[in-house]
Parts: C-alpha cells; structure tokens; sequence
C-alpha cells in the first residue's frame, strides 16, 4: 500500500508542470545534507568542528586561501596555534600583516599560493578584495559568475611540499590541521601537498567541493583515492554535526559548495 502511493506520488511529481516542486524541496534537500552551504561559521557548521577537534591540541595549522584572516583568528584564539597562511591576493593578505603585528610569534603569514606545480599563473578576480578570486579559468562557465566583471593577473604558484622543504623550521612540531579553501582549486592544492601529509600525517584536512570541480573533472572519489588512511565527512550546516560519507556513491559527488573534512582513521572523532 505504501509502495503504491509513493509510486503515485512519484508519477504526479514527475510530470512536467511539477518541477518547479521538484527543484525547490531540491533545494531544501540539498542544504539539509550540506550542500550550498555558505555563510558564518555557524551556518556552514566550522563552528562546531572546532570545537570538537580542541581537546586535539592542534599545534601547527595550516590556512590555505586564508583571505582576510578570519578563520586563522579563530585557530590562533581557540587553540593558541601557530597558523601558517597562504593568499595570494594583496589586499587579503594587508590584513594577514596586521594579525601578523598581534600575534607576531603565532601567525606567519606569506604572499603565496599554491598548486600542484610551481610556475606562473592566472588568478582571476572581480576586486581586489573579493573572496571570489579563484585560479580557475573556467569561473566563466559558473552560472553566479559569469555577470561578474573579473580582471586577471599572473602570479607565482608553488607547491605546499615545496614551501615545507625550505621552510622546515615553522614545522618542527610537524603539522595537525590544514584547511583549504581556494574557489575550486582545493585539489591542486592537497596534490601539491601530498608528500608533506605523507610525513606530517596531520589529524586533520578541510577542504571545500564546489561548482568549479565540475568543469575539472574533479570528485570526492578521485580526492579519496589519494587519502585512503582517511575517513571523509561532509560538516552538516548549522553546526548540526558531520555525516561521514562514502565517496564511492553518486550522491555524495554533487557540484554544490560543501565542506569536507578528511580525519585520520587512527582518531577518534565522534
């Protein structure tokens, strides 16, 4: 009996005129499970990851396309961690040096960004102090976007083991925590890095899948495949906790803002 009236309901449902329906409990549906999630750190749910992760005693944390500083702040306030930041647009990183001058022996800032290879290239932008800037080309294609009047400059990218190998001072109590968060680039970045998690084994990876993986033919599954000493979750908005997710399914590599969190299998997380 049930059986039936679901299949009748799907049969309405699925008639043309009916979409719209469809699109909008969509929309819903997809928020609930984390996607398109946006906003304070509360909404998307960092909020409570932090918490969480502080009886860890995260040392050194990684920030990864840190823009103005905020989540940085937050490593430095809650965990009294040294935080290395990357960003590569100047107008972010003026405000890096200012959290430089108060917190000089916790934050060191640099100039930077990072790929999955060293040489010159493009990163695009609609202001200098956008949140939007992206090393993605095809930002283009984004539907939110492609209104937006972007400029582009070149820039130096390196790799994330690159930096650690001439840098090996800042990590000599290794690394816990690194959070990426690059407008689509996330992958490059972790591919960039794989050397240096290999030999940290850090607790901890953010990361962000977006509407820019999409056109690079990025996925949860291909992510995975590199961080199989990993589980995965997706952090639930509202800080109504995290759903650990097999990446092997369809319906965990959908192309809406979600973020992740890749957790060392040997920890024990929830």
């Amino acid at each position: 009996m049930i059986n039936n009236l679901i299949n009748y309901l799907i049969k309405i449902l699925s008639l043309k005129k009916f979409q719209f329906i469809n699109d909008y409990f969509l929309h819903i549906i997809l928020r609930a499970k984390g996607y398109k999630n946006h906003g304070s750190f509360k909404d998307t749910g960092e909020d409570l990851f932090l918490k969480k992760v502080l009886k860890f005693k995260l040392k050194t944390c990684l920030d990864i396309g840190a823009h103005s500083g905020e989540y940085s702040q937050m490593l430095i306030k809650k965990f009294n961690a040294n935080v290395i930041a990357f960003e590569p647009m100047k107008n972010s990183f003026k405000n890096l040096l200012i959290i430089k001058k108060k917190e000089p022996l916790r934050f060191f800032p640099y100039n930077l960004a990072l790929s999955n290879k060293i040489g010159y290239v493009s990163i695009f932008f609609p202001n200098k102090n956008s949140q939007l800037s992206t090393l993605c080309a095809n930002y283009k294609k984004i539907n939110f976007l492609k209104n937006k009047k972007f400029r582009s400059r070149k820039i130096k990218v390196i790799t994330l083991d690159y930096f650690v190998k001439n840098n090996l001072y800042l990590f000599r109590n290794g690394i816990d925590f690194i959070k990426i968060d690059t407008e689509g680039y996330d992958c490059s970045v972790l591919l960039g890095g794989i050397n240096t998690i290999k030999r940290f084994k850090p607790k901890f990876i953010q990361f962000e899948m977006n509407y820019h993986n999409i056109f690079n033919s990025i996925n949860i599954y291909k992510i995975y495949q590199f961080f199989k000493t990993y589980k995965i979750y997706r952090i639930l908005p509202f800080n109504n906790g995290f759903l650990e997710v097999d990446p092997n399914r369809p319906e965990n590599n959908i192309f809406h803002l979600s973020n992740y969190i890749l957790v060392k299998k040997n920890i024990k997380f929830l």
